[in-house]
């Protein structure tokens, strides 16, 4: 009876210790063509630009994937940092950045959650002020990915879906109806 128990614990530890992969890689974050578009249909018509300040994180640690520890999704960079750069790439590519700007938008990253289990998912939260409207509004998003029975496919699904959560996210921000405020327009 003892040789069984021994043997399970041994299979169970073995099991465990294969499915255990911490996945690190991060594609760079590039521009959402219908972010880029809403960006510039929300300030080039008026020929307004903005500039991007301080995006800080009050989301508490790193993210975990099952057995596998940690996700590194935003290559070292704080989760504040992180959506202030992938801002400044969408609002640059928009031809809407300048860093003469009188406006300066700002925010907070106040929630960040990832589910790897059945429907793999990111919860992203972000409250975003300005300048020209210090109160703001604060944006969320779901964004669904495919998540795996494999603990390194669920985990590896996950990283790489992080950047187009985060793309969803700056969608929300641009398409709310309190951006021409945030934006000096209204």
């Amino acid at each position: 009876m003892h040789k069984v128990f021994v043997a399970a614990v041994a299979a169970c530890a073995l099991a465990s210790l294969a499915a255990c992969d911490t996945t690190t890689a991060v594609a760079p974050y590039t521009a959402s063509t219908p972010n880029v578009l809403a960006f510039q249909s929300a300030l080039k018509p008026g020929g307004s630009s903005v500039k991007v300040g301080d995006f800080t994180s009050t989301a508490s640690g790193k993210p975990s994937c099952r057995l596998a520890g940690e996700l590194d999704v935003t290559a070292g960079k704080s989760y504040g940092e992180f959506i202030k750069s992938a801002l400044q790439t969408e609002l640059f590519t928009a031809q809407v950045y300048d860093v003469n700007s009188p406006v300066i938008i700002s925010g907070n990253v106040d929630e960040v959650k990832v589910n790897t289990f059945g429907t793999g998912s990111w919860t992203l939260g972000l409250q975003v002020t300005s300048n020209r409207d210090p109160v703001g509004y604060h944006v969320q998003v779901v964004h669904n990915f495919a998540s795996s029975y494999s603990a390194v496919s669920a985990c590896r699904n996950a990283t790489a879906s992080f950047a187009p959560t985060v793309q969803d996210l700056l969608g929300q921000v641009v398409n709310n109806p309190g951006f021409a405020k945030l934006a000096g327009k209204g």
